[in-house]
């Protein structure tokens, strides 16, 4: 009887510890998101696309067919948008006709989705990525293993190896530096990261150009920010800018306001010695005296024929 007393309070103790009840509650899942891609989902929902306008501006507006293949490149890359591993930037030409040119949507990724998806395809085929060692080009052609110049290098080379297989990319610099205007300057100038780290960002390019040799099935038609960064620079911009000075150049608008604004300090110079209202006031104090010493000339020359008159009439008589 004491055994079938003490074995329930045993088992209780021995299956107590297997069930954690209000100890340790389990995680919050991320299929419990709101804005997380479900199995069943075939396109992004509205709420989904208000998420992902947060991220790029503007692809609320984005036509449903470009979002959908959005859709797609997120699926078939398991790429998380929301965590903004992936996304889509629309872009659209600065020139004349701007407003009447279409929206250019291009998906991007950063240098490590570009990596994660190429090393998940060569997985798949039971295969390895690898790199060599990466390869810097001053203008002369000369290779370097590390790039120490203060300089911008020429050109960078990155070779991807997947299998037995070798990828290798050059990037140059005149292909993938963006350049904008500077109005201060009056000049194309360099963006100001490509500025401070010149080989790491081309380096990124060329290594993107790699990877999506070595997986052109899962990279095709993804870029990197790198890669679009001159696509976002304010060349055109710019250009538009410098043509429109040399038509107003042309016009004479800028000899104007050039003369406007050298006539300003100058300007102020001829004020203060005609000095306006001082004229005013001496006009008004001058007349007075001009009147009185005007008068009695006047007056004399009036007196004065009639004197010679009244003189020449007696000689006549005489």
């Amino acid at each position: 009887m004491k055994q079938q007393d003490e074995q329930p309070p045993g088992d209780a103790e021995a299956t107590a510890p297997a069930v954690p009840a209000a100890e340790a509650p389990l995680p919050r899942s991320a299929a419990a998101s709101a804005i997380v891609l479900r199995a069943d989902q075939d396109e992004f929902d509205a709420r989904q696309v208000a998420a992902l306008a947060l991220i790029s501006p503007g692809l609320q507006s984005a036509p449903r067919a470009q979002l959908a293949v959005f859709f797609h490149y997120c699926v078939r890359s398991g790429l998380d948008p929301f965590a903004r591993q992936i996304y889509m930037i629309g872009r659209k030409n600065r020139g004349e006709d701007r407003e009447d040119n279409p929206v250019n949507w291009t998906i991007q990724t950063g240098i490590d989705g570009f990596r994660t998806i190429a090393h998940r395809a060569a997985e798949r085929t039971g295969e390895r990525i690898s790199y060599e060692e990466t390869v810097y080009y001053d203008a002369e052609g000369t290779a370097h293993e590390v790039w120490l110049a203060p300089s911008f290098p020429a050109a960078v080379k990155v070779t991807v190896l997947r299998g037995t297989s070798r990828f290798p990319f050059i990037a140059r610099w005149g292909e993938f530096a963006p350049t904008y205007w500077d109005a201060k300057t009056s000049q194309y100038v360099v963006a100001k990261m490509w500025r401070t780290m010149p080989a790491h960002m081309l380096r990124k390019c060329a290594e993107a150009g790699s990877l999506r040799m070595a997986a052109p099935q899962d990279l095709s038609g993804m870029y990197v920010e790198e890669e679009m960064a001159q696509a976002d620079a304010e060349v055109v911009a710019g250009a538009a800018e410098d043509a429109a000075q040399r038509l107003r150049a042309a016009a004479g608008l800028d000899n104007d306001g050039e003369d406007n604004g050298s006539e300003t300090p100058e300007g102020q110079g001829p004020q203060g010695e005609e000095k306006p209202a001082p004229q005013r006031a001496a006009k008004s104090s001058k007349p007075k005296p001009e009147a009185e010493a005007d008068g009695p000339p006047a007056a004399r020359e009036r007196s004065t024929p009639r004197k010679r008159a009244s003189s020449a009439k007696p000689r006549a008589a005489s």
